[in-house]
């Protein structure tokens, strides 16, 4: 060796530059067990050095040193290139070694981690699994073992009111009966909502191109063929495509809609707007209605399951609708938010 800096002498493990150049090149090269990235021995025939002393531009080589008295490992990357006399004769070689021992760590942590992080997605999967099992057999009661009662709570009802003892029952009797006959359905209902809601959350997505405008201007016409006479306007933005699920976007916005259709009842010029604005750079669409509105301060409650800020007797529903959009927008990775006023509509906003 007739040159080294301090960094080569570190990386080989002497105090210095100088005592580096003092030692002989075969003594500082036992002092070390040298391999390829796969941990098969080098040839110390085969180091960039010598190659580059035979004549030979040595590509980047990644070698890892093993100091054999300690076991510290360093990786460094080599390469070595040819210097010639003007004979075009080998007079020296140039040996570069980069020091990526920090980075082969952080690369075998890295490693360490995904590891981890797969056993514990394993773990995770037969956990998920197990429980979707054991959520299909709790749908599979529900849907069966709890209608039955329901049924029978509403059709016997329906005998004592209507059939064989409708004429020795007084009003407040046939009002109690439709009382427990209405309860009955609306828990039938319910039901059915909580298992749509189980299924929207399971279901397989499918990624496509979504027109929002065109399924909008569907659902408005189905609303004002369900009641022709009701005087509604519709203001819809064209050209709204984004990427989802077609099917599950349907549902939020049908369920959007609706309530926009459900709080306007009262509205004699009821007007519900679709369209686009702009949240931190990210389109925001929304579903906009001059009706009921609501107060700001339960703005909180509105997404969740079974919440409702206005009773059955003033508007139908099983507060499930909300929540429905909610898991949906946040299955498209979006969010999904309200602002509202009082007797001054509300705008339902929600980003993809």
């Amino acid at each position: 060796m007739v040159y080294a800096n301090e960094a080569a002498a570190r990386l080989v493990g002497y105090p210095s530059a100088r005592a580096l150049l003092e030692a002989p090149l075969q003594e500082v090269l036992q002092k070390f067990d040298i391999t390829d990235e796969f941990g098969q021995p080098f040839p110390l025939s085969d180091l960039p050095g010598r190659r580059a002393l035979q004549g030979e531009r040595s590509p980047e080589t990644l070698v890892r040193f093993r100091q054999v008295e300690t076991g510290e490992e360093r990786w460094s990357v080599v390469n070595a290139t040819p210097v010639f006399d003007e004979q075009g004769r080998v007079r020296l070689a140039v040996n570069l070694l980069r020091d990526i021992t920090e980075h082969k760590r952080a690369e075998e942590e890295i490693r360490k981690l995904n590891e981890q992080l797969e056993q514990r997605v394993r773990r995770r999967t037969v956990q998920l699994e197990t429980f979707n099992r054991e959520f299909e057999a709790f749908s599979y009661s529900v849907s069966h073992d709890l209608r039955a009662p329901l049924r029978s709570i509403d059709g016997f009802s329906q005998i004592l009111f209507l059939e064989d003892h409708a004429e020795e029952l007084d009003e407040d009797g046939k009002d109690y009966l439709e009382r427990v006959r209405a309860a009955s359905q609306r828990m039938a209902q319910l039901i059915d909502d909580l298992l749509n809601l189980s299924r929207l959350v399971r279901s397989e997505m499918r990624h496509e191109k979504v027109d929002l405008s065109t399924l909008v201007e569907g659902l408005a016409e189905e609303l004002k063929q369900s009641e022709p006479r009701r005087p509604v306007e519709f203001i819809i933005e064209g050209g709204l495509v984004v990427e989802g699920d077609r099917r599950l976007l349907r549902v939020a916005l049908e369920n959007l809609l609706r309530n926009a259709w459900k709080f306007t009842g009262k509205q004699p010029r009821a007007k519900i707007e679709f369209g686009v604005s702009e949240h931190e750079d990210t389109p925001a669409y929304f579903v906009r209605d001059n009706g009921v509105g609501f107060n700001m301060a339960y703005a909180d409650k509105l997404f969740g399951a079974f919440q409702r800020l206005h009773s059955v007797n003033e508007f139908e529903g099983t507060g499930i609708g909300l929540a429905t959009v909610q898991r949906i927008i946040h299955r498209h990775g979006g969010l999904v938010w309200a602002e509202g006023q009082v007797n001054h509509g509300a705008t339902f906003y929600f980003t993809l």
